[in-house]
């Protein structure tokens, strides 16, 4: 059943179960229904309940009834994890586990992964395992290997989604397993159909806008030979278009497209002629950029490098199974599982696999199927393919009813498949003869209807129950534009629409209620605004920035700005709001919801604002917890009753009103010797005033505050260590909130009750994780400390129920299924995150893996074509996926609708939007394959096209909620004014705005306190002041000393330099002039340096087992520049005689027989100043360089080679060594301290004497 939202699917859902136990005589029992939350399966067993009751007040004899009541409490309503969990306790013997077993947390599971991880590669490391030290090299760097157990975790965690991980692991590395298809035309392999598609509709694209400017050109009769310059171009990409079946003919064509000539006549003086030639040689950009970024390969070398990465994706399964195995192994011995164990311990219940990976059901699946006579599957859009296979298990392939709305999956990032839903969507038959179906007219013989018929029935709830006409029409339109079967999955036509069925009630005499929805854009251009020099999204850029970090706070917080004074207009007005049980009533805090796409960054932003403007307001950001005051306070405590050595978590405590010290009373405790711990520190001081007063009853106890403070805090914590021997974590803890009365105490500072509800959550953890499997308090820290390094958190208290008068900040994903009166829907213009597809491998449920390639040998790595297709695959889905998180978003409004976001220059959008919108649209007659995507034109029928969606090509061009809306608007200018009032706000005349709302008077007075504050500032405090302005640094001498440098900069001794040269370079840094950027020179020169560089990698990508021709070694830069490592430029700069002579040396003939070669070590040492520049100082410095080359002779002696292309005398050898001499002493110490064994032999090789020096 396919329903909209606000249709009535649970009352739907509800009824029919409720028809099928009182009309059809159905056991509740014997129906499985399924739903997305626990709250949603006490709801619909409380209506169920209540409609029994209510069918027993008019027959109370009626028995069959009363057993339904007693056979709720036993009826399979709820999630699919607690189906799950039933199956498991009940068939555990099936899969040799336990039948008590305990579900782990989310904490505990993260932390235990961890582990598991840490000893995997501590067994990798001491096997000097030759796979595994060569994914090191692959995936780590010099700080550390955490990359590659990142990417074996999540590779682990990405495969849980399939309902046979490791099979799905095997096939998908199996697919780079190219070793006899070498050959084969690369269009074959799914990477390569995905690229053509993608390559076929830029094509599309530049010929539409081609034929516009032919178009234009026609009329100029003076502009024809540049129209026939564009009518050759469009030739020429309709010819590569109607041959992209091939990749070699597709890879041919296009590498060797030749552009005709742009005519040259200065006769010709119409404007149109610059304009032509502008958008063509954006054109011929664009279609080289995608020629240059897919078809830089032919068919054999596109398969060769992804045949290249199987060994890598092979070591990487290998080790991804071996974890498992290893978690798995652990998880049992605990006795625990995770979340994902509990739907496939169940799918392995119910099916099986044999050795010919033919899928059967087993005996208990078989008892499930004859069990249930029908099963409800609620929220079906958001189901993964896991619990689509345990349901079909347990179902008789007839007798499942399904509801949802796939225009509301928003749950891929929990590898939901929406695709599942619109598989059946777009095979089931409509109902016959529906029109229209509501909870009113939904009768038992259609249900009845659906379950029997065994190709499947749907039906269409049309009606929306929630939302008023002006919340709906906007929706409509803003979807019948951009939503379609290429983007979104599905198109949207009147089938789709939301139709109006709320009934809400005309007012009388009120003039505030609902109103036209709303579009705030706040405009940052300010005049003569130098700043931002494009508005451009459209952009298609290599790497996606990161929406957190591309999303500036100070853009937000204006917004957040606006916003608050928004809301704050509302409540301050006469705005009515519709009330079912009152009627029509003034609007309330409760009544509003700001709604944002990602609340990390925004949402204490927001918070923040409107708290400024005393609303009550409430954020649901939960990931703070373990950062929050109070919980760091008793965390500190803990620590310092396990080990009171620590001096962090000790300050903390006797800072905080737990010790109630003062800094003074600290720096005085602290002062009588640094040395020792803090704590130590603490009872020497109390000791020594306690022997003064020579047992006198303590004469300083009335006189001494601070001694009073020491004895009271250490008496306690040596309470709480005896205490801690004996007591449960739990008991300890609120022991510890008794005895300082600072469970009390949070409650007096800002949000106290919330304060106070996470120490009541730690609390219950502590007794949670005594019951788990470990136990202690030291272990319970080790816990939280672990968990906190790993960026984990526990999520905090919940204190706000429905019927709170707050405004309510959350993000779009938590407001599914609410709805509330009034919703901002803000920071609409913060671009969509992509920053998933830039990892060295990107992983697809359907097409697998998408890696770099990479070489460690060669040093060499790009994109993958398999990498490219599955980004182009990921970004289509991403979008599809965030065109319905905005059609959920737009959806939560009952009354009002107001969108904002921030334009960096509205008007340059506006027109850059206008005149696209004006390219790509086309009325009934030319909307055909050469105006729409042909995958578009494939996926959808005729009778399917909506006439008014915007070009899908053009919608992927932005990455914004308010691109696209911004897009609509454009193209329904005549009708948008009836749907939504747009507003653009200027950012320095809002600010001018809220200034302005301050108090004169109150300024006034402000200034006033500030200026006699000001004349109160005694003589000696000036004094002060001027003292510790003319202080100096006692060690000056070492402030100019790096803390880091390199190696070729000690070489060119710039590191160090005096106190003079140093103010004289800050004088000089004032007034400095940029350098022009290479790129803007015309002329661009390799520079010798930069030709010693380009040497020095022709060196390292060197085989030394190979007979080199001038031919190979000119074949080998070819490749560079081919694959792009090196440009064309570069690769002429490169002088072959000096390579060939390298491969005829006497060191690359010992260099074949060594048994080890080690090219491009970085290392780091330490050296102390004075070794280093004989100045005497110790200061540690840190260097940093790269060993050309060093090996391993046939002898085991180990032999260092630095490569220098310096121009030498011969017979001046000797000054190419003293000129490296320092240089090579730190490398020769390096290697020492490297590999424990001294350097036998140092060379330089020469290239320009073409020998060993």
């Amino acid at each position: 059943m396919q329903q909209q939202h606000g249709s009535g699917k649970t009352a739907v859902l509800v009824e029919r179960i409720i028809n099928k136990v009182i009309n059809d005589k159905v056991d509740i029992d014997k129906i499985l229904i399924v739903t997305f939350t626990s709250a949603a399966a006490s709801e619909m067993r409380e209506r169920i309940l209540e409609a029994i009751y209510k069918k027993l007040e008019e027959d109370p004899t009626n028995i069959d009834l009363q057993r339904q009541i007693i056979l709720l409490n036993k009826s399979n309503i709820s999630t699919i994890h607690s189906f799950c969990l039933d199956i498991i306790r009940n068939n555990f013997y099936e899969i040799d586990t336990s039948a008590n077993f305990r579900v782990a947390d989310t904490a505990e599971i993260d932390l235990l992964k961890q582990e598991i991880i840490d000893d995997l590669f501590e067994e990798k490391y001491i096997e000097e395992n030759k796979e595994f030290n060569k994914l090191l090299n692959i995936y780590t760097n010099y700080r550390g290997d955490d990359n590659l157990r990142q990417l074996i975790l999540n590779v682990y965690r990405f495969i849980q989604s399939s309902p046979f991980p490791k099979q799905w692991l095997e096939e998908q590395v199996e697919k780079f397993n190219l070793k006899d298809k070498l050959e084969k035309d690369f269009a074959e392999t799914v990477w390569g159909q995905i690229l053509l598609e993608n390559f076929k509709e830029e094509l599309i694209d530049s010929i539409l806008k081609l034929k516009q400017v032919e178009k234009k050109l026609s009329k100029y009769e003076e502009l024809i030979k540049y129209k026939l310059v564009i009518s050759s171009d469009i030739e020429n990409l309709e010819n590569i278009k109607n041959n992209t079946n091939s990749w070699e003919s597709t890879y041919n064509l296009a590498n060797t497209l030749i552009w005709s000539k742009w005519p040259s006549d200065r006769k010709v003086t119409l404007d149109y002629k610059n304009e032509a030639k502008e958008i063509r040689d954006n054109v011929k950009k664009k279609v080289a950029n995608t020629i240059e970024k897919y078809l830089i390969y032919s068919s054999k070398q596109a398969n060769s490098d992804i045949f290249e990465m199987y060994e890598i994706l092979e070591s990487i399964k290998k080790l991804v199974i071996e974890f498992s195995k290893k978690f798995a192994d652990k998880k049992k011995e605990k006795n625990i599982v995770d979340f994902n164990d509990i739907e496939h311990f169940a799918l392995n219940i119910l099916l099986k696999v044999d050795e010919n990976g033919r899928i059967y059901e087993t005996d208990v699946a078989k008892k499930y199927k004859e069990k249930f006579e029908e099963i409800a599957i609620d929220e079906y859009q958001d189901s993964n393919l896991v619990q689509e296979y345990i349901l079909k298990s347990v179902s008789k392939g007839n007798n499942i009813f399904m509801v949802g709305d796939v225009k509301q999956s928003i749950y891929k990032f929990r590898q939901a498949r929406p695709e599942l839903f619109l598989e059946k969507y777009s095979t089931y038959k409509l109902k016959n003869n529906q029109i229209e179906s509501s909870t009113e007219t939904e009768t038992n013989s259609k249900k009845d209807d659906i379950v029997n018929n065994k190709k499947g029935l749907k039906i269409q709830l049309f009606k929306n129950f929630r939302s008023r006409e002006n919340v709906l029409d906007l929706t409509n339109l803003i979807f019948e534009n951009i939503m379609s079967t290429n983007l979104g999955d599905i198109c949207y036509n009147e089938n789709e629409f939301l139709n109006y069925g709320a009934n809400y009630l005309k007012p009388n005499d009120i003039k505030e209620y609902a109103g036209i929805a709303q579009l705030h854009i706040i405009d940052l251009k300010e005049p003569e605004d130098n700043i931002y020099k494009s508005t451009d999204n459209t952009e298609d850029s290599e790497t996606e920035i990161s929406s957190e970090t591309e999303e500036r706070v100070e853009d937000v917080v204006l917004e957040a700005k606006y916003v608050a004074e928004k809301i704050k207009e509302i409540i301050d007005s006469n705005y009515m709001v519709y009330d079912r049980k009152k009627g029509y009533r003034k609007v309330t805090y409760k009544d509003i919801v700001v709604l944002l796409r990602s609340t990390k960054v925004s949402a204490p932003i927001f918070e923040k604002e409107i708290s400024n403007l005393n609303m009550p307001v409430f954020s649901d950001v939960s990931s703070e917890y373990l950062e929050s005051m109070e919980i760091q306070t008793i965390m500190c405590l803990l620590k310092i009753i396990d080990n009171p050595m620590q001096d962090i978590p000790m300050v903390t405590v006797l800072r905080s009103s737990i010790g109630g010290f003062t800094d003074n009373e600290l720096v005085e405790i602290r002062g009588k010797d640094k040395k020792i711990s803090f704590y130590e520190s603490l009872t020497n001081y109390y000791s020594q005033k306690k022997s003064k007063s020579d047992g006198d009853s303590y004469n300083l106890n009335n006189s001494d505050e601070l001694f009073k403070k020491i004895d009271l805090f250490l008496n306690n914590l040596k309470k709480w260590q005896d205490q801690e021997k004996y007591m449960s974590l739990d008991e300890l803890i609120w022991q510890i909130y008794s005895d300082t009365n600072f469970y009390n105490y949070v409650t007096l500072l800002p949000n106290g009750g919330l304060r106070q509800a996470n120490l009541k959550m730690l609390f219950e953890r502590a007794k949670q994780y005594e019951t788990a499997s470990f136990k202690g308090l030291f272990n319970f820290i080790n816990f939280i400390d672990k968990l906190h390094s790993n960026s984990g958190d526990l999520s905090s208290a919940k204190l706000i129920g429905e019927n709170e008068n707050v405004i309510r900040i959350m993000s779009i994903h938590k407001s599914k299924g609410l709805e509330f009166p009034i919703v901002f829907l803000s920071c609409m213009g913060k671009q969509f995150n992509m920053q998933d597809l830039n990892e060295n491998i990107i992983l697809h449920q359907d097409l697998g893996f998408g890696p770099k390639y990479i070489n460690d040998e060669k040093k060499i790595e790009y994109t993958t074509l398999a990498k490219e297709a599955i980004r182009l695959k990921s970004k289509v889905e991403t979008l599809s996926e965030e065109m319905r998180v905005l059609y959920v978003a737009l959806t939560r409004a009952k009354e009002k609708l107001i969108i904002t976001g921030i334009s960096k220059d509205v008007e340059k959008s506006f027109a850059e939007k206008d005149a696209l919108i004006q390219m790509y649209k086309t009325d009934e007659n030319e909307f055909n394959s050469e105006t729409v995507s042909n995958e578009f034109m494939d996926k959808t029928s005729k009778k399917e096209i909506n006439r008014n969606t915007i070009n899908p090509v053009l919608l992927k061009k932005y990455k914004s909620y308010l691109d696209w809306i911004e897009l609509v608007y454009f193209n329904n200018k005549e009708k948008i004014a009836d749907f939504m009032d747009v507003k653009i706000i200027k950012k320095d005349e809002f600010l001018k705005s809220i200034d302005n709302s301050v108090d004169v008077e109150e300024k006034d007075n402000i200034i006033q306190k500030l200026n006699e504050r000001a004349k109160k500032i005694e003589k000696q405090k000036m004094t002060d002041l001027s003292k510790t302005l003319k202080w100096k640094y006692l060690y000056m001498d070492s402030s100019v000393i790096p803390t880091k440098t390199s190696v070729t900069k000690l070489k060119e001794n710039d590191d160090i330099i005096s106190i003079d040269e140093l103010e004289n370079k800050k004088a000089e840094e004032s007034s400095f002039a940029v350098a022009r950027p290479q790129f803007l020179n015309e002329d661009v020169q390799i520079t010798n340096a930069q030709k010693g560089t380009l040497m020095h990698m022709c060196f390292q990508k060197l085989d030394e087992h190979k007979n080199y021709t001038k031919e190979m070694l000119q074949q080998m830069i070819d490749e560079f520049v081919q694959k792009r490592i090196i440009t064309p430029l570069e690769g002429k700069s490169i002088n072959m005689y000096k390579l060939y002579a390298y491969t005829k040396s006497e060191l690359f003939r010992q260099l074949s027989k060594a048994r080890e070669i080690y090219k491009e070590q970085p290392f780091y040492i330490n050296l102390t100043s004075d070794e280093i520049y004989g100045n005497g100082l110790n200061d540690n410095i840190l260097v940093q360089g790269i060993i050309d080359l060093y090996y391993i002779d046939e002898d085991g002696k180990v032999v260092l080679v630095d490569y220098k292309t310096d121009y030498v005398e011969d017979g001046k050898e000797f000054e190419l060594i003293e000129k490296y001499k320092k240089q090579l002493e730190i490398y020769k110490r390096a290697l020492k301290e490297a590999l424990g064994q001294d350097v036998d032999k140092c060379y330089i090789y020469s290239v320009y004497l073409e020998k060993l020096i």
